[in-house]
């Protein structure tokens, strides 16, 4: 018997949701799946605690995740840049409150043993672990270690190429203003950790190359550390999701970056089965890798920013995406894909509605979007 799998975009909420309106209802049915799960982008607020930002926090009600529950979520990835706005208390906090209202959370945790582990969600004899991490960039503090609360990483390092004439340029101003210096003596007595590049200017790795170029590598520490945790699922007898967050966005929004393509693909052949991503607020195209569903991009699902008005009026299509609910063989590959084009949740003064579906040309629209061969 296949597993149904339910996935929607991020969902950044601060307090619960009116789900009490024919939409919402016909959301909710769609997302009757034996499994259900997204990004939870949010903190649950945490007596005692102090803010690690200087700037936007998204801090959500113990209540707010009941609304999560209600609409038929099972399970919430939290390896992103909101889960550690109020730190391991905000940490602490969201875990029991996701357990409180019965939903099983992935991605942060009081050390980085916690936090990398999956959650399993059983449905009928078939089970799916859910994976969550996060691709940067972020502070350091707020990635979990052995003895440290935060999120599980998959850190992305860009190393530019350049032709030999603009990588002399280049070490020579790293050389007149001293940098490479300073980076070694720090390097020198422990302050900086891991292997240097043979130049690095302005904080970014360069290498020689034939043209000026960007590479992108995953942390081999992490990587390894993922891969292990899906050979050990797939061990189990689970079919295997990686739920990825990232901002290391292209220019344009609602298109995804080719080495992210190249990384989800990667993890495939390393035993995931489904690849969901989450980050830019906007949805971006599914593609498929051995027949298996790559959604590098959901965009929202419930989208409480403290700035709508800057969306309106920059025109960001943050207000419009799509649920999608895949059936899944034995052996991971997508048999179907079914999607519900959505109106975002927006904030509210009163009791914010949750998501409703989109109609007319506004659902062809996310369609074509979500798989613009169809």
């Amino acid at each position: 018997m296949p597993l149904t799998v339910a996935v929607t975009g991020q969902i950044l909420l601060h307090r619960p949701l009116d789900l009490s309106g024919h939409g919402q209802r016909v959301v909710m049915e769609f997302l009757k799946a034996d499994v259900a799960f997204a990004n939870l982008e949010a903190t649950v607020e945490a007596t005692g605690a102090w803010p690690t930002k200087a700037k936007t926090l998204h801090l959500a009600s113990p209540d707010a995740l009941v609304s999560v529950r209600e609409l038929g979520f099972h399970a919430v990835s939290h390896a992103n840049n909101h889960s550690f706005d109020l730190g391991p208390p905000g940490i602490a906090a969201t875990r029991s409150a996701a357990k409180a209202a019965g939903l099983k959370l992935t991605g942060s945790g009081s050390d980085i043993e916690e936090a990398a582990a999956p959650v399993v969600v059983q449905s009928h004899g078939k089970s799916l672990a859910i994976f969550s991490v996060d691709l940067g960039p972020q502070p350091a503090i707020n990635y979990a270690s052995a003895d440290r609360a935060g999120i599980a990483p998959l850190r992305m390092r860009r190393t530019v190429t350049v032709p030999t004439a603009e990588f002399e340029m280049l070490r020579k101003i790293v050389s007149t203003l001293g940098d490479d210096r300073r980076n070694a003596a720090r390097f020198a007595v422990g302050y900086d950790v891991g292997k240097r590049p043979d130049l690095e200017a302005f904080g970014t790795a360069v290498a020689l190359g034939d043209e000026i170029a960007s590479h992108w590598s995953a942390d081999e520490t992490d990587r390894a550390r993922l891969i292990r945790g899906i050979e050990a699922a797939k061990a189990a007898g689970h079919l295997v999701a990686v739920a990825l967050h990232c901002h290391h966005w292209d220019a344009d929004w609602t298109v995804t970056p080719t080495w992210l393509l190249e990384l989800c693909r990667g993890l495939i052949d390393d035993g995931a089965d489904l690849m969901v991503g989450t980050g830019a607020p906007v949805m971006q195209s599914i593609t498929f890798h051995r027949g298996k569903a790559i959604m590098p991009g959901l965009g929202n699902f419930i989208f409480h920013t403290r700035r709508p008005a800057t969306y309106d009026e920059k025109g960001v299509d943050v207000w419009r995406s799509a649920a999608a609910r895949l059936t899944l063989a034995d052996d991971g590959s997508c048999r179907e894909v079914e999607v519900l084009p959505v109106a975002v949740g927006r904030p509210s003064d009163d009791c914010p509605s949750g998501p409703v579906p989109l109609w007319g040309i506004d659902a062809l629209e996310m369609r074509r979007r979500f798989s613009p061969g169809c």
